[in-house]
């Protein structure tokens, strides 16, 4: 009996270290949309904020895809908030 709780208590144990980086994802997810949205009143700006932050937090290029300057200067509002992991 003590081992079929060991084994459970290990078991428990990995699951929770293999979730931990997924609930650090959709936590950074939740502070971006926020912030971004107390940035910006556009909808279209504070997707560019939120791609901006995504973009740096996941390692990506510089890279923004808009139309008009306000939207390059939201992603880089976001991207300045993100960090390279």
């Amino acid at each position: 009996m003590k081992n079929t709780t060991k084994l459970v208590a290990i078991a428990i144990a990995v699951t929770s270290l293999a979730m931990a980086p997924s609930l650090f994802n959709i936590n950074s997810a939740v502070a971006a949309s926020g912030w971004c949205e107390q940035q910006y009143k556009s909808g279209d700006l504070i997707q560019m904020c939120k791609q901006g932050w995504y973009d740096h937090d996941h390692c990506k290029k510089y890279y923004p895809l808009a139309d008009t300057k306000q939207e390059v200067a939201a992603y880089k509002k976001g991207w300045n908030h993100g960090s390279c992991k």
